[in-house]
């Protein structure tokens, strides 16, 4: 319970970098290019962390910083360089801060810095156990208590077995993703986008990745509001997931805990809204929620089968 107290926090409505369409146009997935962006939202929201034992994160304070210039690009905590461009699509290498850390840590980058599209708008893995999942008829602290009740146990402590927080593991180090990121353009509203990444610091030694389609909805006010939805999946491989989520004896002494982890696919949906004010101010509304697959909610770690984000506020943009 000791981390996330701070009100500068996650935010994970878009994490990738963005990149852009050619600006030769007034559309919806333009972006100016060779200008810093810097902006703040200023709101309520909150996320909500899967872990067991680590604090729901408010949203209250969020700054935006990107840059895109003819190729290369600064997204908060991605960089990029986009070597093939078309109408069509283009194609990117991209370099971002892993944020799975971020929900054992309390002074993680993205829980600062974040990519929202809307701005411009207006180590080692756990080691493998044998038996993750024991006979639940055999209590292997007391070998004679064949159905598994020891009723002779102080009931606290049968419930402490069952239970281990973040406050009991060892340490989850960052990591430094590196790949390449795609985006296919799809008239003027319309557009998939396919991230491929892999682990460069050896610190999980594995890949993730993610494809979703999101769609600007017209709804006739072009000049002062936009509406994006979103929906897409996330894959996670199983060394990501037993690095972060996996438990082994690094982590704790009882056997009834260790879980190695296995890969998965996380999907999502989610809704972003801005109505421009004037020049400098917009109102902000933006939701997200993700369904955890079964090789991260199977960990002991995990009390939630979800994590979902809301924040509405005031952005302003300097």
């Amino acid at each position: 319970m000791k981390y996330f107290f701070f009100l500068l926090p996650i935010y994970m409505l878009l994490l990738s970098p963005s990149s852009f369409a050619s600006c030769q146009s007034e559309d919806e997935q333009c972006v100016e290019v060779g200008q810093w962006e810097l902006a703040v939202a200023v709101g309520a929201g909150v996320i909500t962390n899967p872990v067991r034992g680590g604090d729901n994160v408010p949203l209250v304070v969020l700054p935006y910083i990107s840059y895109y210039g003819d190729k290369f690009f600064v997204d908060n905590t991605s960089i990029g360089y986009t070597f093939i461009e078309k109408p069509q699509y283009d194609l990117s290498f991209v370099t971002q801060l892993n944020t799975e850390r971020a929900y054992f840590e309390r002074f993680h980058p993205s829980n600062i810095l974040v990519s929202n599209s809307f701005t411009q708008e207006a180590g080692t893995p756990s080691n493998p156990v044998i038996d993750p999942h024991p006979d639940p008829g055999v209590d292997s602290d007391s070998p004679d208590d064949k159905d598994g009740d020891n009723d002779n146990a102080d009931p606290d402590d049968k419930q402490t077995k069952k239970l281990i927080s973040i406050d009991d593991i060892a340490k989850r180090d960052w990591a430094l993703d590196s790949g390449f990121l795609i985006h296919w353009y799809f008239e003027e509203y319309g557009k998939l986008s396919v991230l491929w990444l892999h682990d460069i610091t050896g610190t999980y030694r594995g890949h993730n990745g993610r494809i979703d389609y999101s769609y600007n909805v017209p709804i006739g006010m072009h000049n002062l509001a936009r509406l994006k939805l979103k929906v897409g999946a996330e894959y996670k491989d199983k060394n990501l997931v037993d690095y972060y989520y996996g438990i082994s004896p690094l982590d704790t002494e009882s056997e009834y805990h260790l879980y190695t982890g296995k890969a998965t696919v996380n999907p999502f949906v989610s809704i972003a809204f801005n109505y421009r004010l004037n020049q400098d101010w917009q109102i902000k509304f933006s939701a997200k929620q993700t369904w955890l697959g079964s090789g991260i909610t199977n960990s002991p770690l995990i009390d939630k089968k979800y994590t979902s984000n809301v924040f509405i506020g005031g952005l302003y943009e300097f």
